[in-house]
């Protein structure tokens, strides 16, 4: 059992840095991201923007709204991300004691 654990810390002292420094990126990209396309909590929305847009046709309407519910969302993303991360990781838990015991 000690050697489980051992490996267990190895594997999460390898990994940590890696989900630190994916997290960091997405945080910076998204941030990049927001910024090229003006969108943020300190931008205004311009008064004679919404004087100048056309009103949008039913059928474009009906369109964006099926598209809107296709859309995956982050926490979806997130929680994809951390089921695949405990599935890898109970794999690999199992793997590491067959190999062990056998």
């Amino acid at each position: 059992m000690n050697d489980v654990v051992r490996a267990l810390g190895i594997s999460a002292a390898i990994l940590s840095p890696v989900v630190v420094a994916i997290v960091l990126i997405s945080i910076a990209v998204v941030r990049r991201g927001e910024a090229g396309h003006g969108v943020g909590h300190g931008v205004e929305e311009l008064p004679h923007a919404k004087e100048s847009v056309a009103p949008a046709t039913p059928v474009k309407a009906a369109k964006a709204a099926a598209a809107a519910g296709d859309e995956i969302s982050v926490p979806h993303i997130f929680l994809y991300g951390i089921a695949l991360f405990v599935l890898t990781i109970g794999v690999l838990l199992l793997l590491s004691l067959v190999q062990h015991l056998g």
